[in-house]
């Protein structure tokens, strides 16, 4: 199946399809930190794919994030093949984080983290822990900088984390983590996961043994694993 790639209009980023003579479910992919819509390009390919129009905008960090999202999503609306009431998020890394607050502020069928955060307090005291030098320590530092530790502003760490809103979050949500990331630890997959059980939440959580950050080489599996969600919840 052949998949075409154009510009979006109004929004920096990339549009992924089959074809638009008919509606289908869609999604809007969010990257990393420090990455571009081309480095996801891989999963908004395999999206679309199976049937989906993939929307990928690009965002500079957390603190635009969630508006360009939530505008993605907007866009979605008003395009010719999209069915609105099957419409998602896709994330990776920053991009997951992302993607479950954007969820919270404009309904979604489905909200799909790949290596998210949910604990902003929680993921800063563990890449603390790490050497100067290391991306741990860069990344611990700069949330440092920006929000200053968490015993002293506490609010804006609960801002900034899924967490806080699990009981907004909207749509099915699928958590996929690597056991063996060394930058979000899967322990923030799994607090979520508790969490969105409690609350009685349609969700599930898929650890990907041997798998780091990113995921880098398990790409299939993580395919695979949307796949099967979003089939079972009749999204495709």
């Amino acid at each position: 199946m052949s998949v075409s790639k154009a510009k979006v209009q109004d929004l920096p980023g990339y549009l992924y399809y089959v074809t638009l003579a008919e509606r289908r479910p869609s999604v809007v992919v969010l990257h990393a930190f420090n990455q571009r819509p081309e480095d996801v390009e891989h999963y908004s390919r395999e999206l679309a794919s199976l049937g989906m129009i993939s929307l990928a905008p690009r965002y500079t960090d957390a603190s635009d994030g969630v508006a360009v999202a939530v505008r993605a999503l907007r866009k979605l609306k008003t395009m010719d093949g999209v069915d609105p009431e099957r419409l998602g998020l896709f994330g990776v890394s920053l991009g997951g984080t992302v993607a479950l607050l954007a969820s919270t502020q404009e309904r979604v069928r489905f909200v799909v983290s790949l290596s998210g955060w949910v604990d902003l307090a929680d993921l800063y005291r563990f890449l603390s822990r790490f050497p100067r030098g290391s991306p741990q320590k860069y990344i611990a530092d700069l949330v440092r900088s920006t929000l200053g530790e968490p015993e002293e502003n506490r609010e804006l760490y609960e801002l900034a984390s899924p967490i806080t809103y699990a009981d907004r979050i909207s749509g099915s949500v699928l958590l996929i983590h690597g056991t063996e990331d060394t930058m979000v630890p899967a322990s923030q997959s799994e607090t979520l996961y508790r969490k969105l059980k409690e609350l009685g939440h349609d969700v599930e959580y898929h650890p990907v043994e041997g798998g780091a950050h990113l995921l880098a080489g398990k790409e299939g599996t993580v395919v695979d694993m949307v796949s099967r969600f979003l089939r079972a919840r009749g999204v495709l």
